[in-house]
């Protein structure tokens, strides 16, 4: 991952951001944002839900809607664990 940077300064970003790339760890501890990969150039995101029926993509963006205040939708990677996300128009 890269520099170390705060969850609440990686949360602002996100506020930010209209198209988004993440990369998915399910079955974790808790929901929350740990860090940005430069070498993938996307946020990391530990999520609770498991990878299976749509639980984490679901949890995910339940999370996202809930950190930022912005609804996104899946763009790419439905089905895998690096996905592209863009925000909705409200």
């Amino acid at each position: 991952m890269g520099s170390l940077v705060s969850s609440f300064e990686l949360i602002e970003r996100l506020k930010n951001s209209l198209i988004i790339d993440v990369v998915v760890k399910p079955n974790s501890n808790k929901n929350v944002v740990l860090g940005y990969s430069e070498d993938k150039k996307a946020y990391i995101i530990n999520i609770k839900a498991c990878a299976e029926k749509g639980k984490a993509n679901t949890e995910l963006l339940n999370f996202l809607r809930k950190a930022t205040g912005k609804r996104f939708v899946i763009k790419s990677g439905l089905r895998g664990r690096e996905k592209t996300l863009i925000a909705a128009s409200s």
